[in-house]
């Protein structure tokens, strides 16, 4: 929940060392670590992404947009690389929001990709605006609209 990310390295009934990706070694007692209700990778993890798109697309947004974001990553996936560990793609419809039709994007990877889960999590966003791009898709963003009373 702090957001550190790292690998255990060491683990003692009081304390617990993790090393992160860059070397850094950080020390937390047990109960202080536990707290923070660690999220464990290294059995298997996945991704959630959410991207918005504008009303104008609401047509197609349920079933066209849906089915082509799904090809386009699972096409990036394999062209990046990430096809050893990657294990499923889901693309739903999730939500007409207020300024944006959101749709989901879950990625599920086994855990030896743990070390990549951050430049995973960055790749499948920048993935969804690449896609946007290729296809036209606005993605929106929040709008205030103030009407002025007349006297």
């Amino acid at each position: 929940s702090n957001e550190y990310y790292g690998k255990v390295v060491g683990v003692s009934l009081e304390f617990i060392e993790l090393v992160d990706i860059g070397g850094g070694h950080r020390t937390f007692l047990i109960s202080d670590f536990l707290s923070l209700s660690p999220l464990n990778l290294s059995t298997d993890f996945r991704i959630v992404n959410t991207i918005g798109i504008s009303y104008r697309h609401q047509k197609e947004s349920t079933n066209v947009i849906l089915q082509t974001l799904e090809k386009f990553i699972l096409e990036k996936i394999e062209e990046e690389n990430y096809t050893k560990g990657f294990k499923s793609l889901v693309v739903q419809f999730k939500e007409a929001g207020d300024s944006s039709l959101n749709i989901a994007i879950i990625g599920s990877f086994s855990g030896e990709m743990a070390p990549l889960y951050f430049r995973l999590k960055r790749a499948i966003n920048r993935w969804c605006v690449d896609a946007c791009t290729q296809n036209n898709w606005e993605i929106p963003f929040p709008q205030l609209t103030i009407h002025q009373a007349i006297e």
